[in-house]
């Protein structure tokens, strides 16, 4: 019996520091006739095709060694990079006329197998003059990524890893949806402020305007002088182009009433004519008043 095979299948063995056992899989198609007792231990990939375990053997080793990992004989070799996809037939050997064997061709493993008494049931034209014996040692050997497992616990493992994803999604959507709401409030606000901006601008101009078609309709004999009344106008305008009007203002007025936003000083210690009140109420801002006698 070869140390490989004594030492290293089915039963325990320390593999980088890790107890665990390999047992025979099978590298390449399951018979359709026991697709049923398999289960699959490792994906395909480029140079080898998927490796199933039987669920029984499986089960019969947890119960000799519970506890225990199991892995793939032909699965950790293949992991281990102790295969060589170069050489037809190599072989792992539980006597010198009988044990395992893995086919390879063009570059790729294409099925595994055991064989007794020096015959090989799936090819005639295979001896073991053309093997190659493989009996590395344990420290030659590395651990696959996946331990053998039942088809329940694969199952279990692949509606967890379905929970987690629809979690996942259903957590992106959450996010995104609060975003939108963000968005779309900031949106509203931004709205309603550029309207109020628009509808006090545009009552200044009404009222302007109002003045003058009121100059351009009335026949009086006596032009009433509003020059001073523009003239003071003009000034606040000119040195606050944001303010606003609580109400539309005629020239007929002697008094004047705005609403400045705060810049951080008194509009008075600019223009000492007015009359100034700080607005707290109103979230920040001042109250300007100003008089301009008829005539004047």
């Amino acid at each position: 019996m070869s140390e490989l095979f004594s030492n290293f299948v089915n039963r325990p063995i320390t593999i980088e520091g890790k107890d665990v056992v390999l047992m025979p899989d099978l590298v390449g198609p399951v018979p359709l006739s026991e697709q049923h007792l398999y289960v699959e231990l490792q994906r395909a990939m480029n140079q080898t095709p998927a490796i199933s375990v039987n669920e029984a053997d499986i089960e019969n080793t947890r119960e000799k060694y519970p506890g225990v990992p199991i892995y793939g004989l032909w699965q950790t070799l293949i992991s281990s990079g102790l295969i060589s996809y170069r050489k037809s037939l190599q072989v792992v050997q539980s006597s010198p006329m009988d044990g395992y064997y893995i086919h390879c061709d063009l570059g790729r493993a294409e099925f595994s197998g055991d064989y007794e008494a020096g015959f090989f049931a799936a090819d005639a034209n295979f001896t073991l003059d053309d093997a190659t014996v493989i009996s590395p040692k344990a420290e030659s050997l590395a651990l696959p990524d996946n331990e053998a497992k039942m088809a329940e616990e694969l199952q279990a493992e692949r509606k967890l890893k379905t929970r987690v994803a629809w979690g996942s999604a259903i957590g992106v959507g959450v996010m995104v949806a609060l975003l939108s709401v963000v968005i779309d409030f900031a949106l509203l606000q931004y709205y309603r402020y550029e309207h109020q901006e628009v509808v006090d601008k545009s009552a200044m101009r009404d009222y302007l305007l109002e003045g003058l078609d009121s100059l351009k309709t009335s026949r009086i004999t006596d032009v009433p002088n509003d020059s001073k009344k523009i003239e003071k106008i003009a000034e606040v305008w000119a040195y606050e182009r944001n303010l606003k009007s609580e109400e539309a203002q005629r020239f007929s007025q002697t008094q004047f009433s705005f609403i400045f936003p705060d810049r951080g000083a008194d509009p008075k210690y600019q223009l000492s004519w007015l009359d100034t009140r700080y607005l707290p109420e109103n979230t920040g801002g001042w109250m300007v008043q100003f008089s301009v006698s008829e005539g004047k």
